[in-house]
């Protein structure tokens, strides 16, 4: 019963010492004193080997304790590379921990001597001394003791049957950690004297990595250890692969290290999750970039020619590199796709929040390796950038006020399409950079370090506000916020808006000026002449002329600086186009599309300006050289060549937010829309009713989201799926993921665009005098969106030609309720009052359009009164109260929707005429958004003329008509290219 005893508690105080101080509770020394005593109390002849133990206990507490003194940690490794692996901190002269661990090893000295020492004992001595004497900074002395020593040479696993099992492993782990702590001293030894002693240190891990396979290899139970701790040997063994993979990678190169750094991940499959956390985040970081670098190098005995694809961009400029033209291998997308469930795994084992202190550099690196990695694999895929959108939300709570996390996660919700939440991201972004700057200025080079966080540079602040600056104007239409992005940069750069003395003041800020390169300014000049001229077309009347000449003139000067980007000459050629400067427009465009010979829209713009001209047979000839060159390039991208690389005759490349393939079919659909009109002009309506059929055709080739179901989600990738916190609305509960997001957009987008062929359908049937179609194709567009005035305005249209003037005032206003400045509706509803003897109208109408402009919904507060005499209500009005559009003017037909009610309000006001609707209805028209449009000076012409006003007024209206109708495109410009 007594040997039983003592051999119990050996076991358990090998075990205990196995485990090691962090194996323990909060109190690790009150439970390794109670195991010591129950076995010294069994084993009475055993005090060497007990005071051994405890010298090791106090020893290793001590290092703990001068660690946690020092700040040094698992996270103090983050920014470790190859070329510089942190090491532990010396132990300096003076303080009571030092006297402690030098005390500790001097007894070891003297119980190294004693003859009657197991050979466990010896190995833990040999071991022990081995790291006092590192931590003191003696190197060469540890590493020679250690090496003299043959411990290295010694095999625990050959002990004899007496030993215990628990003897054994503690065995190996001191064996492990006399190899790691000599292949330590020797790094610390080559930082002084070459790299020769760092193959030594390798040597030495390898020797620690083969004990540990042939103790643990093998054991299918210790393969599958998932205890909340790990003892001894995985500790050390950990140090020695982690260093392995980085000497490896530095002496041998990036094949070898690769090689290692999979048995490093074999290995970290018997880990605990939140083990070494920072250590296997550097490892993936160079698994990332490893696998990037092979994505982008070209092989060997391959040239270079042969790996440039086919494209038609003569511009020599480039704003960021190009990605490989190739497809990925099979090989390489399924090693992207293991990173990626790597990364998932460390966020999902990663819950506490990082220190104020903690370095980003690794997470912002892995961030940036994971986007380009995209990138890599096919960067127009944008389901695919929800994955890392995903894992960069993640990232943020592992890291700490990281501006490249939040400058990812713009770029990249931008690439899914969730273009509200980057912008909302953006702003974020914004204010952490700034007020870093604020505090400790702008930094001069890229990636310049501050407390352990990387700050943006000026250059990566303004490229990624001019992405967003982009998203905003000609994506979500927000004109006035893109315009204060694009001041603000104006600002930065030291070019101010032309405001008042008080407007600046107020701009400036606490920023400092920076100075950028000529290719720079003009990207942010291009960025604020465009947002300018948005601006400036809904500005006051004293302030358009000015405001456009001075946003045109930052447009030229943004071509100046830099006369390749091809968008710049577009976005100053369409400013022109708009001002009536038709002929300098035309050399713009063309020099736009010299530069991108595949950019849709500069062949369309080139299009309205021929027929601007009133050159329509060369438009339409135009257009149907446009339409056959996308369609061919678009064949021959889609092609798989059998040698070489597949030609990327779409894209284009010198821009600097290059058109998905989503965006280049929009505009391919609406310049096939503009042929379509020239070939009514030329050839007739039937021509072109026949023409709509390949119309329709192409529309359906290019978009189907437009028939899905609205709001039903796209299905994630599987490697999301799995992680539901990452799941999670990152901003807001009710935020939508950006798969919802870009589902929305799209399907938005293209319900839009189907509905405006649907209605130039119903405008041709009408002009064909086929009613019938016509209408059917008004209810199609009204099926895709009943809240569009342009669809009550085509409606009104057909009322007009079916003999139903009061269907048609009905529907006029219910197109001036949902949108209460529409030009279209305003003008045509002008045309009606103008010939007050086709309604008997006797209605107060300044009223009513006063209450539409003012109220917040105007469609709600004009439901209440009537518009038209009791004797006529019946008969029209009331038809529209209880019907649908459908059946607006018709006999006979079945409502297919809900009631469309009267869109107005009106009080009975006998002294107020139809014309002074009509006046105050053109008026403001022809001030604001309808101030360039011929039709709306020419019918306050004949306002003027029944109203009795000069000569002099009457012309130069009409003047102002005739002007505007001579530079007039067959589509208004803003609406055929999709500009703000």
């Amino acid at each position: 019963m007594k040997a039983s005893k003592a051999r119990h508690y050996t076991q358990q105080l090998y075990s205990t010492r196995l485990r090691g101080v962090f194996g323990h509770s909060d109190h690790p020394h009150d439970e390794f004193d109670e195991v010591l005593r129950k076995f010294l109390k069994h084993n009475p002849t055993s005090n060497v080997t007990a005071q051994i133990a405890r010298d090791e206990w106090t020893l290793h507490l001590d290092v703990l304790k001068f660690f946690e003194k020092e700040g040094y940690r698992d996270a103090s490794h983050a920014n470790d590379t190859p070329e510089q692996i942190m090491l532990p901190p010396i132990m300096q002269e003076g303080s009571q921990l030092t006297e402690d661990l030098r005390a500790a090893v001097e007894r070891l000295s003297i119980a190294e001597q004693q003859q009657e020492l197991s050979i466990t004992d010896v190995a833990t001595t040999t071991a022990m001394r081995g790291l006092g004497l590192f931590m003191l900074g003696f190197d060469e002395e540890a590493a020679r003791m250690i090496h003299h020593s043959r411990i290295l040479d010694s095999d625990p696993t050959s002990l004899g049957s007496d030993s215990c099992s628990s003897q054994i492993e503690y065995h190996a782990s001191q064996v492990i950690l006399a190899a790691v702590i000599r292949g330590l001293a020797l790094e610390r030894i080559a930082m002084h004297r070459g790299d020769r002693h760092l193959r030594t240190a390798l040597d030495s891990y390898s020797r620690a990595i083969a004990l540990h396979d042939r103790l643990r290899g093998n054991d299918a139970r210790r393969g599958g250890l998932t205890n909340g701790f790990v003892d001894e040997i995985e500790r050390w063994i950990e140090i020695a692969l982690y260093r392995t993979v980085l000497l490896t990678m530095r002496l041998q190169g990036s094949q070898k290290g690769i090689e290692a750094l999979r048995i490093y991940q074999a290995k970290e499959q018997r880990w605990p999750s939140t083990f070494r956390m920072p250590q296997r985040n550097v490892l993936r970081n160079i698994q990332a970039t490893q696998l990037n670098q092979a994505r982008t190098s070209v092989p060997n005995g391959v040239a270079v020619k042969s790996s440039v694809p086919a494209i038609r961009t003569t511009s020599k400029r480039r704003v960021r590199p190009e990605p490989p033209a190739d497809k990925p291998t099979s090989a390489w997308t399924q090693e992207f796709q293991r990173m990626k469930q790597a990364a998932i795994r460390a966020l999902e084992q990663t819950a506490s929040f990082p220190r104020a202190d903690d370095s980003n550099a690794n997470v912002d690196q892995l961030a940036n390796q994971l986007v380009l990695s995209w990138r890599l694999d096919d960067e127009s895929d944008a389901a695919s950038a929800d994955e890392v959108v995903d894992l960069l939300y993640g990232m943020t709570r592992i890291t700490y006020r990281s501006q490249t996390i939040l400058r990812q996660l713009v770029w990249m919700l931008v690439a899914a399409d969730a273009l509200e939440e980057a912008s909302q991201v953006a702003n974020k972004y914004a204010l952490l950079v700034e007020s870093t700057w604020q505090a400790v200025g702008v930094p001069i080079n890229q990636n310049e370090m501050h407390q352990g966080r990387t700050i943006d540079s000026a250059l990566e602040y303004i490229e990624t506000i001019l992405q967003v600056i982009y998203v905003e104007l000609h994506k979500m239409k927000d004109v006035k916020r893109a315009h204060t992005r694009a001041n603000r940069l104006m600002k930065l750069v030291g070019r101010f808006p032309d405001h008042t003395t008080a407007d600046k003041e107020h701009m400036e800020g606490s920023l400092p000026t920076i100075e950028v390169s000529s290719e720079w300014l003009a990207r942010i000049l291009r960025a604020a002449g465009t947002t300018a001229f948005a601006i400036a077309c809904n500005a006051l009347p004293s302030r358009r002329s000015e405001s456009q000449r001075e946003a045109i003139a930052l447009l030229r000067e943004a071509t100046q600086l830099d006369a390749e980007a091809a968008e710049s000459h577009y976005a100053l050629a369409l400013a022109l186009a708009q001002t009536q400067q038709c002929k300098e427009a035309l050399i713009s465009a063309r020099y736009a599309l010299e530069l991108e010979p595949s950019s849709i829209d500069a062949w369309h713009l080139i299009v309205l300006l021929l027929s601007a001209n009133q050159d329509y047979q060369g438009a339409l000839q135009l257009a149907e050289a446009a339409l056959s060159q996308a369609d061919s390039d678009e064949a021959a991208d889609a092609k798989i060549p059998m040698n070489g690389m597949p030609s990327r005759l779409t894209h284009l490349v010198s821009y600097d937010y290059p058109p998905s393939a989503w965006e280049r079919g929009a505009s391919y659909v609406r310049l096939f829309s503009t042929y379509n009109v020239l070939i009514e002009i030329t050839d007739g309506v039937q021509a072109a009713l026949e023409n709509q059929c390949e119309l329709f055709e192409a529309f359906r080739a290019r978009f189907s989201v437009a028939t899905s179901v609205p709001g039903q989600r796209r299905s994630r990738d599987v490697a999301t799926d799995s992680v539901p916190h990452l799941n999670g609305n990152p901003i807001h509960e009710l935020t939508a993921t950006p798969a919802e997001a870009r589902q929305a957009y799209r399907s938005q987008t293209e319900r839009c665009l189907l509905q405006s062929l649907w209605l130039m359908s119903a405008a041709s049937f009408r002009r064909a005098n086929d009613l019938e179609q016509s209408r059917d194709a008004i209810q199609e567009a009204e099926n895709l969106n009943p809240t569009d005035p342009y669809v009550w305005v085509q409606l009104a249209l057909w009322c007009v030609d079916a003999q139903k003037p009061g269907a048609a005032v009905t529907c006029l206003y219910k197109a001036l309720a949902c949108e209460t400045d529409h030009v279209s509706a305003s003008l045509h509803l002008a045309r009606l009052l103008l010939r007050p003897e086709a309604l008997h109208l006797r209605a107060s109408h300044a009223e009513s359009i006063t209450a539409v402009a003012t109220a917040q919904n105007g469609a709600e507060s004009l439901l209440n009164q009537s518009l038209l005499d009791e004797g006529i209500e019946s008969d029209l009005v009331a038809e529209a109260r209880k019907s649908t559009s459908l059946s607006l003017g018709a006999n006979a037909q079945t409502a297919a929707s809900g009631n469309v009610a009267p869109a107005f309000a009106w009080k009975q006001n006998p002294t107020l005429a139809p014309l002074s609707v009509a006046a105050g209805l053109l008026r403001t028209a022809t001030l604001y958004r309808g101030y360039d449009s011929p039709e709306a000076w020419h019918l306050l012409a004949q306002l003027s003329k029944q109203t009795g006003q000069p000569i002099d007024i009457q012309r130069k209206q009409l003047q102002t008509a005739l002007k505007l109708q001579e530079t007039r495109p067959v589509r208004p410009w803003r609406i055929a290219l999709a500009w703000p």
